[in-house]
């Protein structure tokens, strides 16, 4: 009876667990430079993102790097656990650690364009019920730099 039991819950847990789709980035917000100097800076964002699966789970880490115009940027982390509700956009607190010295480098022809090309690259841990799965984060396109800063 017990044999049954668990069988049956066994497939009932794996028939609700459909396959989960990679959310899609929407957009970059709230872009503050919290930490300003010569050798480096902290620079906080949100990452705009749409849950396109129809539950709800958990972004456990996330890392990467970032690039802007193929000039290196730095290094970005999620140091928080981020409820990610279904169906809806959800926002990741990101913090970048930028290299100011490549910055200040590529800086002019960097912001007199009015759009750069942004590259981000990385993985993430997401998931639901104690089931994680890792996602590849990749995105590259064109982000407009006032907009940004606004």
């Amino acid at each position: 009876m017990k044999k049954l039991l668990f069988v049956l819950a066994a497939i009932c847990l794996f028939a609700s667990c459909g396959k989960m789709k990679d959310p899609i980035f929407k957009g970059i917000e709230n872009v503050k430079v919290n930490e300003a100097g010569i050798g480096g800076s902290t620079v906080t964002l949100d990452i705009v993102y749409l849950n396109p699966n129809n539950f709800n789970g958990l972004l456990k880490e996330a890392e990467g790097d970032a690039w802007m115009d193929s000039t290196y940027l730095g290094h970005f982390f999620v140091d928080t656990i981020v409820l990610i509700p279904a169906g809806s956009e959800f926002l990741v607190p990101v913090k970048l650690a930028v290299d100011m010295k490549q910055i200040l480098k590529h800086s002019l022809t960097a912001f007199l364009n009015e759009e750069v090309m942004l590259s981000i690259t990385g993985k993430a841990k997401a998931g639901k019920s104690g089931i994680y799965k890792n996602f590849s984060l990749n995105y590259h396109g064109k982000q407009n730099l006032r907009e940004l800063f606004k």
